[in-house]
């Protein structure tokens, strides 16, 4: 179903994105038919690309990465940027539609309508209409401009710009002894044709730079096949940490056709999964509680996946959840959680911009938790922007990211 909404939702913004732009090639190189039938046949060959791509539901096969660069370096790039641009019409048509609605009611009306429509046949009004449409032209060929600029650096730049985050966390009841205590996390790995083994020793290794007393990878370890977990294993086998290293399975992970193989091959490797239990984490003669739930996809199954996990657990020592999904958060502080560690949002993976604590992201439309910390009555979450892709191999104000968090008692 993910996938016929994805192809749709595409469509849709490519289909208004393809009639705009005829229809200025046609006012601006009337005579020119064949630009219109080169854009006609370059729209056709991508989207029909992108549908047998998406309804297949295959990776692509394990090729080169010169000719992978080559070859769908360019798809991406001209899908992130026709993305981009149709999301900013789609905008732009919806803020104006109530104005425009307005205007049509009001040039109904007997005693308006042709007030307006001598006011809009004033030559200084005109000459302001004409005015305004050559700055929104030359403000678009910007804005494509820009689009294109940025989808080609989200693909061959900043998915690979590695970013440390160093957040703290203050735990009520914390032991003493685990004042400072740290846990190093990377989130949505997605190991596959655009993560190979090379990208994931990379940041295996700077995982390991952080000399966290605990390592955490909440999920999505494969992107959608069952041997994507073996390059992940190889790699993600050097991984170790004086408490541990413990992992959740991801959405994606279950979509993979065999996910109890990839689970096997992920705990083979020494990232424990923890799945709908946890485990008692001690340092220094102290300790709390570590759970972990598999993907859950409503709040009810979350709601008795964590109360599964958490079982007859004491409440007297602190407990922190790894939870793949950050939706779930209030059935979290419903189990008197302390700290929900979760990825799946990719951070937005493609930001238009953030203002405050707001990002403009398609992932806003899907959950209200994107990246960072959140609250929810004493609860507290920390969701990672993750490492991998997803869709579109490309990040956009989004670069990949391994976090150290710190717990501390005050």
């Amino acid at each position: 179903m993910f996938r016929y909404t994805i192809l749709v939702v595409v469509l849709g913004l490519q289909s208004m994105l393809f009639f705009k732009a005829r229809r200025w090639l046609a006012q601006r190189y009337p005579a020119a038919r064949w630009i219109r039938l080169a854009l006609a046949a370059l729209f056709i060959i991508s989207n029909a690309t992108l549908a047998i791509v998406l309804l297949a539901g295959r990776r692509l096969p394990d090729i080169h990465g010169w000719f992978l660069s080559l070859a769908a370096g360019p798809f991406y790039i001209w899908f992130g940027a026709t993305i981009m641009l149709g999301l900013a019409l789609l905008a732009g048509a919806l803020i104006a539609l109530p104005f425009k609605g307005l205007r049509a009611a009001l040039r109904l009306v007997p005693a308006v309508g042709p007030r307006i429509k001598a006011v809009e046949a004033h030559p200084a009004v005109r000459r302001f209409d004409a005015s305004r449409r050559v700055f929104l032209q030359r403000g678009m060929v910007g804005l494509t401009a820009a689009s294109f600029g940025g989808a080609a650096y989200g693909v061959l730049g900043e998915k690979s710009d590695l970013r440390f985050t160093r957040s703290r966390f203050t735990i009520p009841g914390l032991p003493p002894p685990l004042e400072g205590f740290t846990i190093g996390m990377v989130s949505d790995v997605h190991s596959g044709t655009f993560m190979t083994k090379a990208d994931m020793d990379t940041y295996v290794a700077a995982l390991l730079s952080l000399k966290s007393d605990l390592i955490v990878v909440p999920g999505d370890f494969v992107n959608s096949m069952t041997e994507e977990v073996f390059p992940f294993a190889e790699s993600f086998s050097a991984l170790h940490a004086p408490c541990g290293v413990y992992g959740v399975m991801g959405n994606h992970d279950f979509f993979a056709p065999d996910p109890e193989r990839v689970a096997r091959e992920v705990d083979d490797c020494g990232v424990k999964l923890l799945r709908n239990d946890g485990v008692l984490i001690e340092k220094n003669g102290a300790s709390f509680y570590l759970f972990g739930v598999d993907d859950a996809g409503r709040p009810e199954r979350a709601t008795a996946l964590i109360g599964r996990a958490t079982g007859n657990a004491t409440l007297d020592i602190p407990r922190i959840l790894l939870c793949h999904r950050p939706y779930f958060l209030p059935q979290a502080a419903a189990e008197r959680i302390d700290l929900v560690l979760s990825g799946h949002t990719h951070g937005g993976q493609i930001v238009m911009g953030r203002v405050g604590g707001l990002t403009f992201t398609p992932a806003q439309f899907f959950s209200p938790y994107v990246w960072g910390q959140y609250s929810y009555g004493r609860t507290q979450m920390f969701v990672s922007r993750g490492i991998g892709t997803v869709g579109l191999p490309m990040r956009l104000n989004c670069p990949p990211e391994v976090a150290l968090l710190t717990l501390s008692g005050s």
